[in-house]
């Protein structure tokens, strides 16, 4: 994937939300919160794909770097159609930072979490690697 547009970028992710909160729809609502060992449960899982988008790939962007996470409301951990919300909560305030990208300010470049530069446009090709590794 190359990313070329902010706008197509936004469409495309769009997409990929889409599939997870199908996965989440199967999720029965008393087992939103079993866990396999000491890992994450859905919730869990909904509520670390939004804060990483947010932190790495979104709109904490706008400042040339990445940034720390958002917690959620104790409502929007109490459930999975509470993290959802919160996911969209955030989705929203990161699909207007990618409709904002020019193409100027794709290929510029930006502080990674290991503090190297890299080009915005490549940067965001993992946003959905990441959320689809998670989904499955």
């Amino acid at each position: 994937m190359e990313v070329t547009d902010g706008k197509k970028f936004c469409i495309f992710m769009k997409g990929v939300r889409k599939r997870t909160k199908s996965v989440c729809s199967e999720v029965p609502s008393d087992k939103a919160n079993w866990r396999l060992g000491d890992g994450m449960s859905a919730i869990d899982i909904i509520i670390h794909i939004a804060q990483v988008e947010q932190a790495l790939w979104g709109s904490s962007l706008r400042n040339g770097k990445v940034s720390s996470f958002i917690e959620p409301a104790d409502e929007e951990r109490a459930s999975l159609n509470g993290s959802l919300h919160f996911a969209e909560r955030l989705r929203r305030e990161n699909d207007a930072f990618w409709k904002s990208l020019s193409i100027e300010t794709l290929n510029s470049e930006i502080l990674s979490p290991t503090g190297d530069k890299i080009v915005l446009s490549r940067w965001l090709t993992l946003a959905p690697e990441h959320e689809i590794h998670h989904r499955s």
